[in-house]
């Protein structure tokens, strides 16, 4: 049977970028997170991670372009739309300066919803988990 979706089961693809202060700090002008845990050097020297950490939701945010690079890859025919994202955890802190990949793979692909699932990791530069979630991503045909 021909797959009606232009993903299948095992595509992957990535996207990488360093972490910098400025990305830190537009992002939380954007969000208006401006927690200490991200904003404040010398307050982070009193906790258990010495410095400070980019915002989770930041390095999540990476995994969207990964969904959306990897349409690209494949040159999907059809629209598509985030259906949203499952079991969202941030497991490790990722530092300024850090450099981090998203990766992107699908892990299932439902023909009759119209929708493929993927899981997203995001890592750091020593390959150590960061951030992990469920991807949904939902098929609108014209």
């Amino acid at each position: 049977m021909n797959s009606k979706l232009p993903l299948k089961v095992g595509d992957t693809c990535s996207f990488t970028k360093t972490i910098s202060e400025s990305d830190v700090y537009l992002f939380a002008g954007i969000t208006g997170d401006f927690s200490q845990m991200h904003m404040n050097e010398e307050f982070m020297k009193t906790t258990p991670y010495k410095t400070r950490i980019v915002h989770g939701v930041l390095t999540f945010a990476l995994g969207s372009t990964a969904s959306t690079l990897i349409q690209l890859q494949v040159n999907s025919p059809i629209p598509s739309v985030s259906y949203g994202y499952d079991r969202l955890r941030f497991v490790k802190p990722v530092y300024f300066g850090d450099t981090v990949t998203a990766v992107y793979t699908v892990t299932e692909v439902d023909e009759d919803s119209m929708k493929t699932f993927a899981k997203l990791e995001v890592l750091n530069q020593h390959g150590q988990v960061c951030t992990v979630a469920t991807h949904i991503l939902k098929f609108i045909p014209a």
